[in-house]
């Protein structure tokens, strides 16, 4: 049997995403020393011998909404003074930056603008997590910090071939999902999913990326899924890096019913994003 050529778009966007740098394994190594609450000599083991991001860590410990006039005079220090949860989301944020900081102009998303949907969109996924009494909280920031990576590369591609895309949303009425997907051979979606196994992460973490926007579709990790579409779906109705595709996918209200969320939750949710946005950008700007 003769193999099966690819797209040009397809094939193109498929190559460059093998291209991507791999993402740093110190996040693997920091999360499962955390969940078994391993002692902190031991994490800072892993973390010490990577500068950019023992530089964050001290930066974030010294700030004034942490430090509260301690003194922080080392990596130890300031470990123990974020606590674990709090370590594994900086940890994750430093590593995950370098992908998303450009701009993507095919989802009319200016410099920065993808990096902070992607900051807010974890951010809520932690609100949201408190909420709910959501055991893990880690994997599900790292999933939604993640979950818009096939942007990074399909951008160029979708702004090559917009004319038709919108053609497709604009006379047949479908999302702008399908018409990325029918126009281009992929969706970021599926083309984040395939960036995400290549890099070997948790299979929740791949599940969710691959199908945060049909979670009904997800035959695993549903609620995890389900978690991240609702904050993805709350950060782009605010506003925050929502793209021009942000609001042309169908919109599942149903999973806010099965979830328990209200929209006077929301509202809430909203509220609380807004501060912690703030200190979350004071942070990533010092």
């Amino acid at each position: 049997m003769s193999k099966i050529e690819l797209s040009s778009p397809l094939r193109d966007a498929v190559g460059a995403a093998q291209k991507l740098p791999p993402f740093p394994e110190v996040v693997w190594k920091v999360m499962p020393l955390v969940e078994r609450m391993a002692p902190v000599a031991e994490i800072e083991a892993v973390i010490r011998f990577d500068p950019v991001i023992t530089a964050k860590v001290l930066v974030l410990s010294r700030s004034p909404s942490f430090s509260r006039g301690q003194k922080i005079t080392s990596l130890r220090d300031a470990i123990v003074l974020l606590g674990q949860q709090r370590l594994v989301q900086v940890v994750t944020a430093a590593c995950s930056s370098t992908y998303f900081m450009g701009e993507a102009p095919g989802y009319d998303l200016r410099e920065g603008e993808l990096w902070e949907h992607s900051i807010a969109t974890a951010l809520m996924t932690e609100i949201v997590a408190e909420h709910l009494g959501w055991p893990e909280k880690t994997t599900a920031f790292t999933a939604a910090i993640l979950h818009d990576i096939g942007k990074t590369i399909l951008h160029h591609f979708v702004g090559a071939y917009f004319e038709s895309i919108m053609a497709l949303v604009g006379e047949k009425k479908k999302g702008f999902l399908d018409a990325e997907r029918e126009v281009l051979g992929i969706d970021h979606q599926q083309l984040g999913e395939r960036i995400a196994l290549r890099w070997r992460l948790p299979s929740p973490v791949v599940t969710a990326i691959g199908f945060h926007h049909q979670p009904r579709q997800a035959l695993v990790h549903q609620q995890l899924v389900s978690l991240v579409y609702l904050c993805d779906r709350m950060a782009s109705a605010m506003g925050i890096g929502c793209g021009v595709d942000g609001l042309m996918q169908p919109n599942e209200d149903d999973v806010c019913i099965e979830m328990g969320i209200t929209p006077r939750m929301i509202e809430r949710f909203c509220a609380d994003l807004v501060d912690r946005l703030g200190e979350t950008r004071r942070f990533l700007s010092s």
